[in-house]
């Protein structure tokens, strides 16, 4: 029997009201019924939870009255199919057990919600957030261990394990296939009442009521709004479906819900941080290859991927990757997949490489010159920078740890390296020359005002440089609030500045009274220091040559800390960091969630409940119009559809004042929509504004599409993007806007980037010109000419495998049994490929081991074969033949090692006949496979 004492729920007038400390949040759907979209997992997971929760009399939860009114499953069916796996227990046929408390089947489990077999290892990951890995000896729990979602290893043992229902309903076996799917559209996820007649209230729950005539008001007026809308919309059967299955009747609730005592209602209404959450990563890497692929082979040049080829040779199964070049075919064997690679470029426009006529080595030598160019220039900034004495800015270390008590977030580890990493460059003698790369709100923006704190109370002026005016205001209005307390004086210089508010400025920063200054280029013409020690460049790459050539005087003898959004491809990440700091922030603050995405063709009733939800639940909305000739039209329509709103209208020819006023009052919530043009790619950066809707988004590209998402989302609060497009549009755009919803999670930047923005990268470093040595060339194989032109200048050795093997007895493949999925297979021949130490094949061994259980044959063999490859390599071997008695084996640059002390040597070849057993020379690597 549920406990009715333990359990009680306190309904609150809006989601915002719901951030009651000792309180577990039981989310409403966030998704709406016309929508055709499932909640999202953090939706789920919460409100499976708290059922259980409420079956242990252990709930005491906070929600609104919408999200109590939905049908969920009665008390002794979630008991029924809750399950505490434990060592020794059997568990027969789990596919059919997961589908139908259902979880999605999936080959990787990263996200809530789903699960995966693997032979006899089974991973999933339930409501109550841990992701669990189970192998079976038959049908018998022999293990159970904790993955981590994003390395996908076992990290520790556990004694049993929770599996809960993945949603609030169980289906019947009238819903499944033979296979074990099932037929259900993404709507009635939220239509529970299709499959269950169960609620809140069959849970022995105590409801208490705060403000019931607000409770009453708010849920009235958003359910009247909704219905309204569907009819609107002619959507009849739904509308009928959502009075019958989706919620029910309220004052059945609210008949049993108590005024909230004066003791409860004291309780503290704090923002509570929530747990962390793994946003889902895209299933494909940026380095997997597709049928039909524009592909770049180092030595050959551009081709196009055109399948995987199986052949037997002499008796044992091979793999070939099949290249069509523009004259030729190449048969590439799998195992060398380290030489293909995805081209990264302008697809449209490139050329595939004529093997006869070698086109590709000429490109490749213009490419060469052009890099050492480059790489002598950022050389030559190095060395002036090494040979001269900076400022050495100490600090304040009991003040400084004061101001790091006001950042109201938890720093990611990411951001604390950062952090650490300026402050240290701060403290040496050398000048700094940083650059920090993240996503959009990521939190580079706090690395900078720690390093501008530093620099201050050690003495020095400091100015931050953003490349919008609307930036620079958001920057300046963040700033006078963190260092007001402090007594620090920052001054802004903008195009809205009076005359005489230039004049005092200017003033104000020669005669050292003003401490920081923050601005657009503007700053750099006419401005005197009085003793400037720190240079903040806001988006670098989207200043003008002129102002960079500034940029690269400042470097020589001031500390100077760029940021950029524009993620660094790990290849540039390597170049650069010997000739250049780079800090990098690649995990998101804790809390963050998904965005969720609707595109569709524009539809005012679906901006209407967009707008309306997000100001119920205390939110802000970014409008996003990107044509100042009709923006003031659209202004008049939202007015007339959402006359609750309050709307205020920036874009860039505006004159100074309005738009200063219209983001000020958007910046301090005193407007609900802010209607713009795209000036708010790089600047508003409003925690409460959580839903965007773009109204044009067919005219942009993907990158820009990324930047504009990037604007919302950054509470813990799930985020709304609305991206409609016109009615007739062709597939290309189609496809381009459906793309920006497959990038979700840590990262995701970095796998946008293959489409355009790494190109973007490689300008924010070097400037635009680069271009086309990048579609040339491809931007990866750019960027390993780039990295060896710089391990030249700076005399490092690289590690990169380039021993030819040959002549490799038995099958070396990794079998579709072992591995179904043909992009995770890829993967793991690319890692054995890439390899360059023995511990590295030691390791990829244990992770096949882990997550898909004992390695075949022909897997021991290939990973055999990497590791010989790597032996051979420290030998100084060029290329090797595996013959009957041995090796036969060519050196490189006339160099010898002895391999074994039996050998002959044939000076017409210049090859060696070592005579060694092979599985021996492996052995001694001490390496188990």
């Amino acid at each position: 029997m549920i406990s009715k004492v333990m359990n009680e729920i306190i309904i609150v007038p809006t989601e915002k009201d719901c951030e009651i400390e000792g309180y577990y949040y039981i989310p409403d759907y966030d998704v709406l019924p016309y929508e055709n979209l499932s909640p999202s997992w953090y939706v789920r997971a919460r409100r499976v939870f708290a059922l259980h929760l409420a079956t242990q009399g252990e709930l005491k939860g906070v929600c609104t009255l919408r999200s109590i009114l939905h049908y969920v499953m009665p008390p002794e069916t979630l008991k029924e199919n809750t399950y505490l796996l434990k060592l020794g227990d059997r568990l027969s046929e789990p596919e059919k057990l997961f589908a139908k408390l259902g979880y999605e089947r999936v080959f990787n489990v990263r996200e809530g919600g789903t699960f995966s077999i693997r032979g006899e290892i089974i991973d999933y990951l339930g409501p109550d957030g841990v992701p669990v890995r189970i192998e079976l000896f038959g049908n018998v729990i022999e293990d159970i261990r904790k993955f981590n979602l994003k390395t996908q290893r076992s990290e520790e043992g556990l004694q049993n394990a929770l599996l809960l229902p993945a949603r609030e309903f169980i289906l019947k076996e009238e819903h499944f296939k033979s296979n074990d799917e099932v037929f259900l559209e993404p709507i009635e996820n939220q239509f529970t009442g299709k499959f269950v007649n169960g609620t809140i209230l069959d849970y022995g729950v105590e409801l208490y009521i705060k403000d019931k005539k607000s409770v009453l008001e708010h849920f009235t007026r958003f359910e009247r709004e909704l219905r309204k809308s569907m009819e609107e919309m002619g959507h009849d059967d739904r509308l009928r479906d959502y009075k019958r299955f989706g919620i029910l009747d309220y004052e059945t609730i609210l008949s049993r819900a108590k005024e909230l005592p004066t003791e409860k209602a004291l309780f503290v209404v704090k923002k509570v941080q929530e747990e962390e959450h793994i946003p889902s990563e895209p299933i494909i890497s940026e380095e997997e290859l597709q049928i039909g692929d524009i592909v770049v082979h180092k030595k050959y040049g551009i081709a196009r991927f055109s399948e995987i080829k199986k052949v037997e040779v002499n008796g044992a199964q091979r793999e070939f990757l099949v290249l069509n070049f523009a004259d030729a075919v190449l048969y590439v064997p799998i195992e060398r997949i380290d030489l293909v690679e995805k081209y990264v470029g302008d697809e449209v426009n490139v050329k595939l490489d004529s093997l006869k006529k070698g086109t590709w080595s000429r490109k490749v030598e213009k490419a060469k010159k052009n890099i050492e160019q480059l790489v002598r220039e950022l050389v030559l900034i190095h060395h002036a920078r090494s040979n001269i004495k900076g400022l050495s800015l100490p600090g304040d270390a009991e003040l400084e740890e004061e101001f790091a008590k006001t950042f109201p977030f938890v720093e990611t580890p990411d951001q604390i390296n950062a952090i650490n990493e300026v402050l240290e460059d701060l403290a040496s003698e050398k000048p700094m020359d940083r650059l920090l790369v993240g996503d959009a709100g990521y939190g580079k923006t706090e690395v900078a005002i720690r390093a501008i704190f530093r620099t201050i109370v050690s003495g020095k002026q400091a100015v931050l440089l953003a490349p919008t005016t609307i930036l620079a205001k958001q920057h300046y209005d963040n700033l006078v609030a963190r260092f007001k307390p402090f007594g620090i004086n920052v001054a802004l210089l903008n195009r809205f500045s009076t005359k005489k508010e230039r004049e005092e400025i200017l003033e104000g920063v020669k005669s050292g009274k003003i401490d920081l200054l923050v601005g657009t280029h503007s700053v750099l013409r006419n401005v005197k220091f009085a003793d400037l020690g720190l240079v903040v460049i806001d988006e670098e790459q989207k200043f003008g040559v002129e102002q960079k050539e500034k940029f690269k005087k400042l470097r020589v003898n001031v500390n100077v800390l760029s940021m950029s959004a524009t993620p660094i491809p790990r290849t540039l990440h390597m170049a650069l960091s010997s000739l250049k700091d780079l800090s990098e922030i690649k995990t998101p603050p804790l809390g963050r969630k998904e965005i969720q995405v609707h595109i569709g063709p524009f539809d005012e009733r679906i901006v209407r409940l967009a707008i309306l939800r997000e100001i119920g639940r205390g939110g802000q909305v970014i409008y996003v119009h990107n044509r100042v000739n009709s923006i003031y039209g659209v202004y008049e329509r939202l007015k007339e559809l959402v006359p609750e709103a309050n709307i205020v209208i920036a874009h860039g020819q505006q004159p100074k004042s309005e738009m200063k006023k219209a983001i000020d009052a958007f910046y301090h919530k005193q407007a609900d929509v802010l209607l713009c043009t795209t000036i708010v790619e790089n600047g508003v950066d409003v925690p409460d504004a959580n839903t965007l809707i773009v109204d044009d988004a067919h005219r942009y590209g993907l990158a820009q599409l990324y930047q504009l998402r990037g604007r919302v989302g950054r509470s813990d609060k799930i985020a709304f993007a609305y991206f409609f497009h016109a009615r007739n549009v062709n597939d290309k755009v189609l496809e381009r806007l459906y793309a920006i919803k497959s990038y979700q999670g840590p990262g995701s930047g970095m796998k946008i980037a293959m489409k355009d923005m790494e190109i973007r990268g490689v300008g924010a470093i070097f400037g635009v010109e680069q271009h086309g040595f990048v579609n040339d060339l491809g931007l990866k194989y750019y960027l390993d000419l780039l990295n060896e032109t710089v391990m030249e200048y700076t005399g490092k050795v690289q590690s990169k495998i380039d021993t030819e093997l040959e002549g490799i007895p038995g099958s070396i493949v990794i079998p579709e049994f072992y591995i179904y999925d043909p992009f995770e297979r890829m993967r793991f021949y690319r890692r054995i490929a890439s390899a360059t130490s023995e511990q590295e094949i030691q390791d990829i061994y244990e992770e096949l081991v882990d997550r898909f259980g004992k390695t075949p044959e022909s897997v021991e063999n290939l990973l055999k074969y990497g590791l010989l490859r790597i032996i051979l390599w420290k030998k100084n071997v060029a290329k090797a033949t595996i013959s009957d008695v041995g090796l036969v084996v060519k050196f490189k640059n006339g160099s010898f090692e002895e391999i074994s002390a039996n050998y002959i040597y044939n000076e017409k070849d210049d090859v060696y006949l070592f005579f060694v057993n092979i599985d021996e020379l492996i052995e001694q690597s001490k390496v188990v496979v």
